[in-house]
């Protein structure tokens, strides 16, 4: 589940964390993996079932093939 606010988004259930850059995150979901894009991108809270994502989100996309 993902839940946006202002700056920031909150995604429950990942289940890895697999690239952090200010200018991208990757993620892994259980049948894809999912890749924002953005500006001062930082990773502000994760535990092993959520992570708070916090920047400029400007793209979103969800890879089914990776």
């Amino acid at each position: 589940m993902l839940t946006m606010m202002k700056n920031q988004l909150m995604i429950e259930q990942y289940e890895e964390l697999l690239q952090a850059s200010p200018n991208d995150i990757r993620l892994r979901l259980k049948d894809m993996q999912l890749i924002i894009s953005g500006k001062d991108l930082k990773v502000c809270a994760l535990t092993r079932d959520e992570i708070l994502i916090e920047g400029t989100m400007e793209g979103f996309i969800f890879d089914h093939e990776a």
